[in-house]
Parts: structure tokens; sequence; C-alpha cells
């Protein structure tokens, strides 16, 4: 008859060779855990870099083609306001006039507005002052060329006129007396 009480049989402890490759393959799976979550970090900060070089050459591509067609902006703007009345009836004007309405409207969309309140605070930021003139102290009180912001960045000031705090009264008298 056999012995069928297996379970008596002694497990031998592992050998030394055996521990030593096993804390090698812990050292080694360790080392490829470590270098895995590493690259998963690099990866997602190339990522983030990719993105936001990306959103900063879009950017730039936006300035640069704005400011390409300012002038033509404002030359389209100037003749609409010093159109003769005569003309203001014209069909052909009146599709002029919406076509400088739809391309406003459509550089507003993406985020263009212009700078061209009066009687609001001098901004450094959003007025290049040209002069000073009768008016509130530190107001705009003229505008000579409207500015922009796109994506709340200004991309060129206003060129204005602030009020020096002297009323136009004033202004006349101090005139008069310097040619007196």
């Amino acid at each position: 008859m056999k012995d069928t009480n297996q379970s008596s049989k002694k497990v031998n402890p592992p050998s030394s060779e055996a521990e030593e490759a096993m804390e090698k393959l812990k050292r080694e799976l360790e080392q490829m855990t470590d270098l895995a979550k590493r690259t998963a970090a690099d990866f997602a900060n190339y990522k983030r870099q990719i993105d936001e070089e990306r959103k900063e050459l879009t950017a730039t591509a936006n300035f640069k083609l704005l400011n390409a067609i300012f002038p033509a902006i404002d030359n389209l703007k100037r003749a609409s306001e010093n159109l003769p009345k005569e003309l203001e009836q014209h069909d052909w004007v009146k599709g002029v006039l919406s076509t400088e309405k739809a391309l406003m409207d459509a550089l507003a969309s993406l985020g263009l507005y212009s700078i061209e309140e009066i009687g609001v605070d001098m901004n450094p930021h959003q007025h290049e002052v040209l002069m000073e003139g009768p008016g509130e102290k530190g107001k705009v009180v003229q505008i000579f060329e409207k500015g922009y912001r796109f994506n709340e960045k200004t991309i060129r000031p206003a060129k204005v006129q602030v009020g020096n705090g002297e009323s136009e009264n004033e202004e006349d008298k101090k005139t008069s007396a310097d040619s007196a």
C-alpha cells in the first residue's frame, strides 16, 4: 500500500539562489514601475507644453492678421462716416456698409472688441494719450483712432485726448490771454 499522506512531506525552504533571484526580480519590477510613472509624467508635460505652444502660435497668427487688416477696417469706417448724403440710399453703398458690419460682427464673434468709449478713465493698457485738453481730468474726451482688444488683450491702444481738469471756458480765456 502506498503512503497517501503526502502532507507529511516537508517543503524545502527556498534556496539562497532562489531568494536572490526573487529579490532581483522585485528590484527590476520597481525600476520598471518607476520608469513607467516617469514616462507617463513626461508625456503629460510634453502634451501640455505642445498645447500651450499651439495656443501661443494661434494667438500670434491672429494678432498679425488683425494688425494687417486694421488699416482697411479704419479706411472702411472713415469712408462710411464721410459718406455724402446723396449716396446714403444707393443700393451699392448699402451693400458695402452691410459688408463692413458683417466683417465687424464676425471679428467680434472671434473675440475682437473696439476701444472707443468717451468719458471713461484713461487706462494706460488701453489708451495712448496724444494730447491733453479741456475736460474732466484723467477722462477720455476725444478718440482720434479706435483701439482694439482681442480675447481680453489690447492689441492696438486707442489714440485719445484726455481731459486736463479745465473747462472749455477756462481754456478759451487762457488762449485769448496768451494771444493778447
